[in-house]
């Protein structure tokens, strides 16, 4: 896009730009055409979430230079048309973040005295922007991460059985800038982060393409060079040992060994290796891995050598293992850094990632991801809680990395997802559902648990069937990809990228793309949940606890007659808990649908679920000491109901604190009054029947994912309405996988990061309270 087609949208041309002002907007009544076709194209906008006069300017910029005719008509040349218009929004946010830069983003040069006035307001916004520090730095990155966990707390504590929150979202007043294309689909904004460094140079010894974004050319030869200044600069900075500085809330001990936490204990710490070969199998610090041998008792992990491809490692069954810890005692087991998931970085031709907490430049210090303007990537992240603007929309860089900011309902809730997509040039898919953010704190200091599993190409692409059970897994995602947009973003970034012609995945037909891959290898179900309130039970049992107690039920994974269910959740965050909803919970992973708690009783006891949480003495006594306890909330979930409930987790890898979410149901016999076992035998007759097959091989099952135990994440299912309604505050995901009967106990055992059984809290034991225990 040339200087004339920017400036026409800024309602101007080349020739008058420098004195001419901008036409009016007309007011209401002035021109009938102008307000049918307004009236038409926002009928859709809630009025408690845009600012229709910002709007109404912005449409009159598009109206000038385009006829009534070419934008009235079907829904379907509705959509072509905002793509049309989303190409001219690039544009403006290319020449908006001009002169910004973020720790992934190249530098511009800033443009010339002779743009519009309003163009010049919307730059110097976004240069305060810039100036203002929006996000923390790397060393201060479990600071952010306790800030927006505790907005997630706020959310569990104000959690109630009566149903949806009716708070409602005041917005900021709009920017009288102008420049502001409010759309349904997307929105271009001032970038969110503080200037910090740039990437550090690709691995690829050829000379980057020229990036082009509307009419903003990057020379990016010039960036590397540019980049490599930077980094040596930085480095020769840095070549000195750095000196531990005491803070006032981690005082010094002489006596103790355990490391101090804060900015000199991390800058002094052994860190992730950031070479960029994810085939070594190998791990750096206390994490030692075996290359061909693991214990055959865990159900999704390799027990020898596994296969590799140019991009690295591949698991065509699925892989689970814990994350590469640089503290703690040493361990056999097979663990994942970053840069293990993720893989080579030049064989990779799209990236889709979400985090609820993503430290950029955590991310560029250490390759975790290759740089965007080589590799097209999608990131979906929160939207800052002070700037609702940015709420459901999205954002192009113009490194060429696109922003997606998942829609969030209501003042509470929290965008809390963590997965990767992951497409290599080789021709498979990998797909990665973690419990660990994307900071180093995750990965480095505090166990976290990762699944991947990737997926060759068929010969030739197969529709995905909703009966297919393995289809399934990929039908999910293609749900959650259309609720958050990613196919608006992929679809622009195909557009704007200068690799995007090679982008081998598009949203088109609802991502058909997706039956290009194999699923048949399957054998995980996600369970995901997405903010809204959902009425009638097909809808209901599609997310959150319903969908959970609706799959355990398809698949037979619950006891049988004479077996009751042993469980336990380890989270990080605890909700606020009313019989009702602890009793519905209960009722839902001991494989119940929605339907079938229509004419439950009245709960008048509390189910036996073990909750474990860390206790104060646990986490005083842990390598990070109280300062590494600042990503745990329990709330109000520990009362002198619930006490019996609790249990303490503690690390197999010795003084690490859980941020794994994991729910582990084991089926055991019961006892009869004489304390006998009941006989577990299935009955000859209904032995025949297709879930009893499933059960006699089932004795358990395991859910990994970002599910916290709280009614924000789960849902609140009121099946006492007509028609029934689930309320749901967060977006989550995780699966579910099944234990074998024969070894259910020792599989959950090998599994679990932590040690069992937990034991259970003493007399004088409390949970671990952030706000009051810490120092």
């Amino acid at each position: 896009m040339d200087e004339d087609e920017v400036a026409s949208i800024l309602g101007e041309s080349s020739t008058n730009r420098s004195t001419a002002q901008r036409p009016a907007v007309p007011s209401r009544g002035d021109n009938r055409e102008f307000d049918k076709y307004f009236d038409d194209s926002t009928a859709d906008y809630d009025p408690s979430e845009v600012d229709f006069q910002e709007l109404r300017r912005a449409a009159w910029a598009t109206w000038r230079i385009r006829p009534p005719a070419a934008i009235s008509g079907s829904n379907n040349n509705r959509i072509e048309e905002e793509d049309d218009e989303l190409a001219r929004a690039l544009a403006l946010s290319a020449r908006e973040h001009i002169s910004r830069t973020t720790s992934r983003q190249p530098s511009v040069q800033p443009v010339d005295d002779n743009d519009d006035e309003d163009l010049r307001r919307a730059i110097a916004m976004s240069e305060e922007d810039a100036r203002a520090p929006k996000r923390q730095k790397r060393e201060e990155t479990p600071e952010e991460e306790r800030r927006m966990l505790a907005e997630a707390m706020a959310a569990s504590l104000a959690e109630t059985d009566s149903g949806p929150s009716t708070q409602s979202v005041e917005l900021p007043p709009s920017s009288s800038s102008g420049l502001k294309i409010l759309k349904e689909e997307i929105k271009f904004t001032s970038t969110l982060l503080s200037p910090a460094a740039t990437p550090a140079p690709s691995t690829e010894s050829a000379a980057p393409p020229v990036l082009k974004i509307g009419g903003q050319i990057i020379d990016r030869a010039q960036l590397e060079r540019e980049r490599r200044e930077r980094q040596a600069a930085r480095q020769a900075a840095s070549s000195g040992p750095p000196t531990p500085t005491p803070t006032p809330s981690a005082p010094i001990s002489t006596t103790s060994t355990r490391p101090s936490v804060g900015p000199s204990r991390i800058a002094g710490m052994t860190s992730l290796s950031a070479s960029n070969n994810p085939s070594d199998s190998s791990s750096v610090g206390p994490s030692i891995q075996r290359s061909t041998q693991t214990s055959s008792l865990h159900p999704l992990q390799s027990t020898g050598s596994v296969p590799r491809d140019t991009a690295g490692e591949y698991y065509l069954d699925g892989e689970l293992r814990h994350v590469a810890l640089t503290i703690g005692n040493p361990t056999t087991e097979r663990t994942f850094s970053p840069q293990h998931v993720v893989g080579n970085h030049s064989q990779i031709s799209l990236i889709i990632m979400s985090s609820f907490v993503i430290d950029d430049q955590w991310i560029m210090n250490k390759n975790i991801l290759p740089p965007p303007e080589e590799v097209p990537t999608i990131i979906i992240r929160p939207h800052p809680k002070d700037k609702q603007e940015y709420n459901g929309k999205i954002q192009l860089h113009p490194n060429g990395e696109m922003w997606v900011f998942p829609r969030m309902i209501s003042g509470f809730g929290s965008a809390h997802m963590k997965y990767f997509w992951i497409f290599y040039k080789t021709g498979r898919l990998r797909v990665v559902i973690s419990t660990a953010n994307m900071v180093d704190y995750d990965w480095e200091m505090i166990e976290n648990t990762v699944f991947v599993q990737d997926f060759l190409p068929l010969p030739k692409a197969t529709p995905l069937q909703a009966d297919n059970r393995t289809h399934d897994f990929p039908l999910q995602f293609s749900r959650l990809f259309t609720h958050s947009r990613i196919h608006t973003g992929l679809r622009n970034l195909i557009k704007a990228h200068p690799n995007g012609s090679k982008i081998p995945f598009t949203p088109e037909d609802d991502f058909a793309d997706m039956g290009k891959y194999d699923w048949s290898k399957v054998k995980v179900r996600i369970v995901m949940s997405i903010p809204g309130t959902y009425t009638g039970f097909e809808e209901i049992n599609k997310l959150g606890i319903s969908r959970l107690g609706k799959i355990l039920n398809e698949e037979g994974w619950i006891p049988k007659s004479g077996q009751k269910l042993d469980v336990e959740f380890q989270g990080s965050s605890l909700g606020t808990y009313s019989l009702e909803w602890f009793s519905k919970f209960y009722s839902f992973i001991s494989g119940k649908t929605a339907q079938q708690l229509v004419n439950r009783p009245k709960p008048g006891s509390w189910p036996d679920l073990r909750i474990l949480f860390p206790t104060l003495a646990n986490v005083e006594a842990s390598q990070l000491g109280k300062g590494g306890g600042g990503t745990m909330f329990c709330g109000k979930a520990f009362n002198d109901v619930t006490r019996n409930l609790f249990r303490d987790s503690r690390s197999k890898r010795g003084g690490i604190l859980m941020h794994t979410k994991m729910l582990i149901a084991i089926f055991e016999a019961e006892e009869n009054r004489l304390g006998v076992e009941k006989s577990t035998t299935t009955p000859t007759k209904s032995a025949k029947r297709k879930v009893d097959e499933l059960k006699e091989d089932i004795g358990g099952w395991i859910y990994v994912g970002s599910h916290n135990f709280s009614p924000s994440a789960w849902g609140n299912v009121d099946v006492k309405k007509n028609p029934p309604t689930l309320n749901i505050k967060n977006y989550e995901i995780g699966i579910v996988f099944p234990l074998d009967r024969h070894n259910a106990k020792a599989a959950a055992d090998k599994v679990a990061p932590y040690i069992r059984p937990a034991k259970r809290y003493t007399a004088g034991d409390v949970p671990w309270d952030q706000y009051a225990h810490r120092e």
